[in-house]
């Protein structure tokens, strides 16, 4: 694998004072492809949303696309995002703009 571009080290993940997921590692490296696959309520959505800056990590540490998630300014979240590229299973594209607007 190439230098990991996605990397979670040992995170524990909590949502409204529950831990949905504890000592996680794993990495992607550039050019990798996952999906991520689990039951209801495993924490899935909330394995995302650790990575896009929408959960802090209670534990561990973890980075993306050269931020460290552990010491993201809230001023530097809207940079990690557009280096993402995440697609969910409810995804809204908007009806008033074209694919091509969507994606951008």
């Amino acid at each position: 694998m190439s230098e990991p571009v996605l990397e979670l080290r040992r995170a524990t993940v909590t949502q409204e004072e529950r831990v949905v997921l504890e000592d996680v590692t794993f990495a992607l490296g550039k050019s990798e492809f996952a999906y991520l696959v689990g039951r209801t309520g495993s924490g899935k959505s909330s394995l995302l949303k650790t990575l896009y800056a929408d959960l802090p990590l209670l534990e561990g540490e973890g980075e993306v696309a050269g931020f460290e998630l552990a010491r993201l300014p809230l001023g530097k979240v809207p940079y990690l995002r557009r280096r993402l590229g995440i697609v969910f299973q409810d995804f809204q594209l908007l009806s008033d703009r074209s694919v091509a607007d969507n994606l951008h």
